[in-house]
């Protein structure tokens, strides 16, 4: 949006800063603050950006050297001519004098937009015309969906947090044995063993991870069944377990943990048939 008048008054008579730039750098000096003037009254009114390759274009356009426009513009901020401070902060050239003007200027139209950052007068109690918009008001949607974006990872990473805290602790001879033989503990693998081991002594728990080892079953399911199976004849203490399969072996039975190739299913119909 170009905000930018068509003319601005230039006084008759100049105050000492404006002759001390001719007088350093000659009628070149005056005539570059001159088409600074027009620059910023012509295209944003009260304010013009001023980087380096703002100043390289500019001395391009007017006949000079990028270094000696800006040499020019640093005299011109040293005198006073522009605001220092504006400049070092937002890298823009203005001062109050083009600001009064350029507001007298546009007190007809019918909205104009400010950036309040760059104001060095406070213009919304003198003009009703003014729309100040915030220091953060050219923020693009992308930023504000990153934030968004941010704001969500940090409510995930609380509640994974708050979901860790409410997982079980397993003791730690379970948990060295299941991961260095089966496989890292999940959230529901931690949730099912320690239902487990309300119902079933540590001892158990322990022996039938073994078993899975043993036979090569590594996962979660076969030790599921064995414990199960134990559970539903009632036995929940290592002897017991121990004492059945003893029964078993004298019978020459298979033993129950050896699913012979079978599928989990069958398997554990085959263990509740032996039970």
């Amino acid at each position: 949006m170009n905000n930018g008048i068509n003319y601005f008054p230039l006084n008759v008579h100049l105050d000492d800063k404006f002759e001390l730039i001719e007088a350093e750098f000659g009628l070149k000096g005056f005539a570059i603050v001159v088409k600074l003037f027009q620059k910023i009254y012509g295209q944003q009114g009260y304010y013009c950006e001023w980087t380096e390759d703002v100043a390289l274009l500019f001395g391009k356009n007017v006949g000079l050297g990028g270094d000696a426009v800006s040499e020019i513009v640093r005299a011109a901020i040293k005198r006073g001519i522009f605001d220092s401070e504006l400049y070092d902060k937002y890298q823009i050239l203005t001062s109050r004098g083009i600001q009064e003007r350029y507001f007298e200027a546009v007190s007809r139209r019918k909205e104009v937009e400010v950036r309040k950052e760059y104001l060095l007068i406070k213009v919304d109690q003198i003009y009703k015309n003014v729309r100040i918009l915030n220091e953060n008001v050219n923020i693009s949607s992308k930023n504000v969906n990153i934030s968004e974006q941010k704001k969500v990872e940090e409510s995930k990473v609380k509640e994974k947090k708050a979901e860790e805290r409410k997982l079980p602790r397993l003791p730690v001879r379970i948990v060295k044995l299941y991961e260095n033989n089966i496989a890292p503990l999940t959230p529901i693998t931690l949730r099912g063993l320690d239902d487990w081991l309300n119902d079933m002594s540590e001892d158990v728990v322990i022996y039938a991870i073994e078993e899975a080892v043993k036979n090569n079953k590594r996962n979660y399911r076969y030790i599921e069944a064995i414990l199960r199976n134990h559970f539903n004849a009632g036995r929940t203490t290592l002897a017991e377990v121990q004492g059945a399969k003893k029964t078993y072996n004298k019978g020459n039975e298979q033993s129950v943990y050896d699913d012979n190739g079978l599928d989990y299913d069958e398997m554990e119909k085959l263990m509740r048939e032996r039970m």
